[in-house]
C-alpha cells in the first residue's frame, strides 16, 4: 500500500483539515447527516467546465434548512484519475473536510441558541455553510496533466457578513499522483519570482490593500492553476480589506513546467567561468552549486574531513559542515535543516549543495536574474 501522502494545498488563515486514512473510500464512508438533511443520490455535473478526456469532476449536493442552521453544499466529486487511491483519499479528505465545517457552525448555533434561551428571534439565525467548487485545469495533457480545484467555503455565525476561506487542491495526474507545489511550477527560487509579480500589482494599486500587509507568500500559500497561469489566493482580510474580496494574481508559468534553470554563477559580483564552477539541475528542478569555489567567493574558510566526508566551513562567528550523500545542514550546530537534496559529489570532484543551501545556511541573498544565479 503507498505511504499516506501531502495531498494539500490548503490554506488560507482560518482554515483546517481533517487528514483521511490511507485507503480510505470516498463512496464507503458517508457522513451521517440530520433527517432535515438532504443528500443528492447522485452527483451532478459541476459548474466547472470540463474537457474531452479530462479528469471528471462532478458535486455531491447536500443541503439542510432549519431555523437555527442552514447548509448548502455542492461537494467536488473527482473520477478518472490515473492513480484511484490517491483520488478516492482526496475525495475522503475533501468531503469530511466540509462535514467538519457544517458540525463546528451547528454546536456553535445550539450553544448560542441555549444562551438565548432558545429564542432564535434574538440571533442572527439561521447561521449558515455554503459551499461551492471551481476546476480551473482538468488534468489532461492540454492542461500537462495538471489538476487544480478550487473548494470555496463560506460560514456566517452572525454580524454583518459571513467569512469566506478557498482551500486549494493541485494534483498531477499521473499513475502515482502527486501534489503540486509552487516549487515544482518556478524552481527554487519561486518565491522571490511571485513575489516580485504581486508588490508589482499592489503597487499599481496600494489604496486597495492594507498598508505593508504583503510580505512575501508563504510556504503553504494557497493557489490555482488557470490558463497556464499560477494563481494566488488571499483571503479578505488577509491583505485587503473584506470588501475587496479574495485577492487574485497571476503569475505565467513557463513552457516545460518551470522557469529556465540558471546556467552561469555570479558571486560577489564576480561570473565564474564554467572551470571556476558550473551549475546544474536535479530531476526534480533543484539547483545545485559548487561548495567550495563559491564558499570561498563569499570569504568562507573551507576544511574537507575525509574521515567523515564532509566539508567543514566558517567565517567569524560562523560555523557549519555539510556531509556527502546527507539532506542535512546545520548552522553553529544547531539542529539540521532539510533543503530537500542532499550533498553530492560529482565525477569532477566538487561537492554540491542546494542553492538554498547559500541563503538559509549561509544567509546570502540569493537571486535568480535572467540565466544567471546571483550569490552575494
Amino acid at each position: 500500500m503507498k505511504k499516506s501522502f501531502k495531498l494539500l494545498t490548503l490554506g488560507l488563515a482560518g482554515s483546517c483539515l481533517l487528514a483521511a486514512s490511507a485507503g480510505t473510500s470516498y463512496a464507503n464512508n458517508a457522513v451521517q447527516v440530520p433527517a432535515a438533511t438532504s443528500v443528492a443520490a447522485e452527483p451532478v455535473s459541476a459548474q466547472a467546465s470540463v474537457k474531452n478526456g479530462a479528469v471528471q469532476v462532478t458535486t455531491k449536493e447536500i443541503k439542510e434548512d432549519s431555523p437555527e442552521l442552514s447548509v448548502d453544499l455542492q461537494i467536488p466529486v473527482i473520477q478518472g484519475m490515473n492513480d484511484t487511491q490517491y483520488q478516492d483519499e482526496l475525495n475522503d479528505i475533501i468531503y469530511r473536510h466540509a462535514m467538519k465545517d457544517v458540525e463546528a457552525v451547528r454546536k456553535q448555533a445550539q450553544r448560542d441558541l441555549a444562551a438565548a434561551n432558545g429564542s432564535a428571534s434574538e440571533l442572527a439565525m439561521p447561521y449558515s455553510v455554503d459551499l461551492i467548487a471551481e476546476v480551473s485545469a482538468s488534468g489532461n495533457q492540454e492542461d500537462a496533466n495538471r489538476l487544480s480545484l478550487r473548494v470555496a467555503t463560506s460560514v456566517y455565525t452572525g454580524g454583518a457578513h459571513g467569512m469566506p476561506r478557498v482551500d486549494t487542491y493541485n494534483v498531477l495526474n499521473a499513475e502515482e499522483a502527486q501534489k503540486i507545489e509552487l516549487k515544482d511550477l518556478f524552481g527554487d527560487n519561486y518565491k522571490a519570482i511571485i513575489d516580485k509579480q504581486i508588490s508589482q500589482e499592489i503597487a499599481k494599486h496600494p489604496d486597495d490593500f492594507f498598508e505593508d500587509a504583503f510580505s512575501g507568500i508563504t510556504d503553504t500559500q494557497s493557489f490555482q492553476i488557470r490558463d497556464g497561469k499560477a494563481v494566488i489566493v488571499f483571503s479578505p482580510y488577509d491583505i485587503a480589506p473584506y470588501a475587496a474580496g479574495i485577492q487574485e494574481f497571476s503569475t505565467p508559468i513557463a513552457q516545460g513546467g518551470n522557469s529556465p534553470a540558471p546556467s552561469s554563477l555570479v558571486v560577489g559580483g564576480e561570473v565564474l567561468s564554467a572551470k571556476q564552477g558550473s551549475l546544474y539541475t536535479t530531476s526534480e528542478g533543484t539547483t545545485m552549486v559548487p561548495l567550495r569555489v563559491a564558499a570561498e567567493k563569499l570569504g568562507f574558510q573551507l576544511k574537507w574531513n575525509q574521515e567523515q566526508w564532509a566539508a567543514e566551513l566558517s567565517k567569524g562567528a560562523v560555523w557549519t559542515s555539510v556531509y556527502k550523500g546527507k539532506d542535512a545542514y546545520t548552522i553553529n550546530k544547531m539542529a539540521p535543516l532539510s533543503l530537500g537534496e542532499a550533498a553530492v559529489i560529482k565525477e569532477d570532484g566538487n561537492m554540491y549543495v542546494p542553492a538554498s543551501f547559500f541563503s538559509k545556511i549561509l544567509k546570502a541573498d540569493v537571486t535568480v536574474t535572467g540565466d544567471q544565479l546571483v550569490i552575494k
